[in-house]
């Protein structure tokens, strides 16, 4: 009954860290400290995850929008062109790169 116990208790406490993690990734700070020009695209996947949209034409504009509603524009070639945090209203707030 114990072990049955401390299994349930460590599942939970697991998938409360991957929760927080998750929240995380998805704050402008987290952007800000992770995000570096030399990221290809298979990085910019692995720190951040699946864009949630792509509203380029030309070229890639992916979007990662965050917790608190704004938004993380990346414009990417074959390299990262530039990142910007945006508001609601597309408004620029910060150059990231």
């Amino acid at each position: 009954m114990k072990k049955v116990a401390l299994s349930i208790i460590l599942l939970i406490a697991m998938s409360c860290s991957k929760k927080q993690d998750q929240v995380a990734q998805d704050t402008f700070e987290y952007f800000k400290t992770h995000l570096t020009a030399s990221m290809d695209y298979a990085g910019l996947k692995t720190t951040f995850g699946d864009p949630d949209d792509d509203i380029g034409s030309g070229i890639h504009i992916y979007v990662y929008v965050l917790n608190d509603a704004t938004e993380i524009w990346i414009g990417y070639t074959d390299k990262i062109l530039y990142a910007r945090h945006m508001d609601s209203n597309h408004q620029l707030l910060h150059v990231i790169i």
